[in-house]
C-alpha cells in the first residue's frame, strides 16, 4: 500500500501523538534510507535508550533484506517480511548498544511515503514481535510431526499383526493339520519336513512377538535405561552363544576381533539386543559357508563396533528407509528365513538411548557393514 503524505509527520501534532503512543514499533526513514527517529515501542523491542543509538542506521543495508527486496521498496512497492532477530549476534558484532538477549521473531512492514508530486519522500517501518506466534506455530508443527509418527506406528502394527504374525501361524496350522489328518499315511521325511517348518515358524513368531514387546515397551517408557561397565568381548560371546546355531545351520563361521581388555559404558540388556539383531541379521543374510566378521575398535570419545557380512547386501532404495517405521520391509534371508522388520529400528532406538550412532554401508551381492558408536562415558 502507498503512503502518500501532505507534510512532513513532524508538523502534525496528532500523528505525532499516533506515533510517539503507538505499541507497535515504528521507525522513519528519509528518501536515501537513513534513519530519521524511531517511536518508544521500538526502543522496547531493541533495547535501545534512545534514538542517539542507533541514529543514522541505513534501511538499505539491512542484512535482513534481498536485492530484490530493496529495489522494490527503491521503486515505491510496499513489502513485508519475517526475521529472526538475534541479539546475541547483534553484540557481539558491536552493531548497536541494546540491552535484549537471544533471539525474537519479528514481523516487517515497509512503506514508502510519498510527496505531492509522487515522488518518494521516506520509508516509514512497522515491526511487530511474533515469537509467540511462531513458537506456537512450530509446536503445532511438532505436534502433528508426533501424531503422524503415532499414526505410522499404529499402521506399522496393524501391518505386522495382519501379514508378519499372520504367516507363521498359518504355516503352523496348516502343517500340523496336514499331519494330523494324514498320520497314518506320511513317510518320515514328510513328517520330519513338517516339523522342521513348525519349528521354523515357531522360532520367527516367538522372536517377532519378543521384539514387538521390546520395543512397544521401550516406546512407553517402560524399558529401564541402567548403563554399567562392561566388557564387550564378554558381551559378544554371550550374544553370540544364543544364536550361534543358527551359523552352525548355514555353517558361516564367525571371527571375533575385540580386545579383552575393551569396555564400554552401556545397558547390559540392551547391549545384547543390540549384538543379538545385529548378528542375526548378518546370518539370515549371509550365504551358506559364508564369513562373518565382529570388530570393535576404541577411538578418541567413542567404541566403534561393526559386524560386517558376504551376504546379499542391501540395495540403495532400501537403505535409506530401512530405520523408518513407516517404512514395511519383507525381509527374506538367503534360505528364505523370515524377518520382523523391527530388528533395526529396536537397535536405532537403543542405541539413541545410549547417545551412540548407528549406520550401514552396504553393496548388493557382495555384503554388509553395519556400525554402531557407543561414547565412552
Amino acid at each position: 500500500m502507498m503512503t502518500k503524505f501532505q507534510e512532513p509527520i513532524h508538523g502534525n501534532p496528532g500523528l505525532i501523538d499516533i506515533f510517539r503512543q503507538s505499541p507497535i514499533s515504528i521507525e522513519l526513514y528519509d528518501k536515501d534510507g537513513f534513519l530519521l527517529d524511531a517511536n518508544q515501542a521500538c526502543f522496547d523491542l531493541f533495547g535501545l535508550k534512545n534514538i542517539s543509538d542507533i541514529k543514522g542506521l541505513d534501511l538499505f543495508t539491512n542484512p535482513h533484506l534481498s536485492e530484490q527486496k530493496i529495489a522494490d521498496i527503491k521503486a515505491g512497492k510496499s513489502i513485508k517480511y519475517e526475521l529472526v532477530y538475534d541479539f546475541d549476534a547483534i553484540k557481539s558484532h558491536n552493531l548497536y548498544q541494546t540491552t535484549c538477549n537471544g533471539i525474537r521473531y519479528l514481523e516487517c512492514f515497509i512503506n514508502p511515503t510519498f510527496n505531492q508530486s509522487n515522488e518518494i519522500s521516506g520509508y516509514i517501518v512497522h515491526i511487530t514481535e511474533i515469537s509467540e506466534r511462531r513458537n506456537a506455530q512450530e509446536l503445532l508443527a511438532k505436534q502433528a510431526k508426533e501424531l503422524q509418527e503415532v499414526n505410522d506406528t499404529r499402521d506399522k502394527f496393524m501391518s505386522i499383526i495382519a501379514h508378519d504374525l499372520k504367516s507363521p501361524f498359518n504355516a503352523i496350522l496348516g502343517f500340523t493339520d496336514l499331519m494330523l489328518s494324514n498320520f497314518d499315511q506320511l513317510d518320515k521325511k514328510t513328517l520330519l519336513t513338517g516339523l522342521k517348518t513348525i519349528e521354523s515358524a515357531s522360532k520367527h513368531a516367538y522372536q517377532l512377538l519378543e521384539n514387538l514387546l521390546t520395543w512397544t515397551r521401550n516406546q512407553i517408557g517402560g524399558s529401564q535405561f541402567n548403563p554399567e561397565t562392561l566388557n564387550l568381548k564378554a558381551q559378544v560371546n554371550e550374544s553370540l552363544s544364543m544364536i550361534e546355531s543358527a551359523a552352525f545351520n548355514k555353517n558361516i563361521k564367525i571371527s571375533v576381533s575385540v580386545s579383552k581388555d575393551l569396555y564400554v559404558f552401556a545397558d547390559k540388556n540392551m547391549l545384547d539386543s543390540i549384538l543379538r539383531n545385529l548378528i542375526s541379521n548378518a546370518i539370515k543374510f549371509s550365504f551358506k559357508g559364508g564369513k562373518i566378521k565382529i570388530s570393535a575398535t576404541r577411538l578418541e570419545t567413542e567404541i566403534q563396533i561393526s559386524v560386517s557380512d558376504h551376504g546379499i547386501g542391501i540395495s540403495s532404495e532400501r537403505l535409506s528407509s530401512i530405520f523408518r517405521i513407516d517404512k514395511h520391509t519383507n525381509t527374506t534371508g538367503t534360505e528364505n528365513e523370515l524377518g520382523t522388520g523391527l530388528g533395526l529400528i529396536l537397535c536405532k532406538d537403543f542405541i539413541s538411548q545410549h547417545d551412540g550412532k548407528i549406520w550401514i554401508e552396504s553393496t548388493t551381492q557382495e555384503g554388509t557393514t553395519v556400525f554402531i558408536s557407543l561414547p565412552l562415558n
